[in-house]
């Protein structure tokens, strides 16, 4: 993995992540359709805050996360599941054995051609590929300026990410649609400056920025909330693709 592999220091914060982090709202079902009964593969499942979501609406799961704390939170959590360690770039899977591949806020981490190439492998003919975020709305004006505390400034080791994931033209891949659900998240000030240190971009700050980050957060978070809550907008956005029959 290029950059400075932050994309495995979740694991320093799995607890943490699991109980801060947001869950998919309500309304991410539609993304899915009639999944119940069918064979899903989530990719990079962190602790399993999707996973929990599709098993409430009736898939058969299996989940690769390379992460072995993270992992052990999603197995403690959902002891039933079919949890594997591997990389996005090799996936431990038999080929066309899912009908759904899903990837949650971590397509960034992937190295490229390769990922795409493994999903496509794994996925029956006409299969779906969902890569999908789940996070603050940035094109609101005062939570663009909150997740900039979270970064060091010009940090060379930042993973670049967009919001939808790209398909070359001789991917095995069609675009079906691009995703945008809004949503609405209540949580206390305490639990948005905790939220803050499950980011990779916080968690490899010195303990005297996080200790400032949080601060400020702190702060910010003060002038905004009414009896200590805020009401933080949110969006699943993404990219939904189909998997082409092969000849």
């Amino acid at each position: 993995m290029a950059y400075d592999k932050r994309g495995l220091k979740f694991g320093s914060v799995a607890e943490q992540y699991d109980e801060f982090r947001p869950g998919p709202p309500a309304s991410a079902a539609e993304l899915f359709g009639a999944i119940s009964g069918r064979d899903v593969l989530e990719v990079a499942a962190g602790t399993g805050k999707w996973t929990r979501f599709l098993l409430e609406l009736g898939a058969v799961v299996t989940v690769v996360e390379p992460d072995d704390d993270m992992r052990a939170v999603l197995v403690r959590r959902s002891p039933h599941v079919h949890a594997i360690q591997g990389a996005a770039e090799n996936l431990p899977v038999d080929d066309c054995s899912f009908d759904t591949v899903l990837v949650s806020s971590a397509w960034h981490w992937f190295e490229q051609p390769d990922a795409t190439n493994e999903m496509a492998r794994v996925l029956r003919d006409h299969g779906r590929l969902a890569v999908l975020w789940n996070g603050f709305s940035r094109d609101v004006p005062w939570i663009a300026s909150l997740t900039e505390l979270r970064e060091r400034p010009n940090d060379e080791g930042k993973r670049p990410r967009g919001w939808s994931a790209e398909f070359s033209t001789d991917s095995p891949f069609d675009l079906e649609c691009q995703v945008e659900l809004d949503w609405e998240w209540t949580r206390t000030v305490e639990e948005m400056i905790a939220l803050f240190g499950t980011y990779s971009g916080a968690i490899i700050q010195s303990d005297d920025d996080r200790l400032n980050m949080r601060a400020e957060l702190r702060r910010r978070l003060e002038l905004i909330s009414v009896n200590g809550v805020v009401q933080a907008p949110m969006t699943v956005r993404g990219t939904i693709a189909t998997r082409r029959a092969r000849r």
